[in-house]
C-alpha cells in the first residue's frame, strides 16, 4: 500500500472516529448535555438542540467525514512531501 493510500486511510478513520463518538453520545441520549456545557465553558448560550438517533443520517454522517478526511489525508502527504523536498 502506498504512503499516500495510508495517509489518506488514516484521516478517513480518524475523522470518521470522531463522530462515531459523537453518534454513540447521541443514541445514548448524553450529546445534548455534553453539547450544552461546551457551550457554557466557552461562554456562549447553545441555539442548538440535538435531534433523535436516525441510523441513515448517522450512516451519511461517517461516510462524508470519512471522504473529507480522506481528502485532508491526501492533502497532509502532498504538503508534507513538499516541504521534505
Amino acid at each position: 500500500m502506498s504512503r499516500l493510500t495510508s495517509n489518506a486511510l488514516i484521516g478517513g478513520v480518524c475523522l470518521s472516529i470522531l463522530h462515531l463518538f459523537w453518534l454513540i453520545l447521541v443514541a445514548a441520549g448524553w450529546a445534548q448535555a455534553l453539547m450544552d456545557f461546551i457551550f457554557k465553558v466557552h461562554m456562549l448560550n447553545s441555539p442548538f438542540q440535538v435531534q433523535p438517533f436516525n441510523l441513515s443520517y448517522a450512516i451519511t454522517l461517517l461516510a462524508i467525514t470519512f471522504g473529507i478526511g480522506m481528502f485532508y489525508g491526501v492533502a497532509f502527504h502532498v504538503i508534507k512531501r513538499a516541504f521534505n523536498r
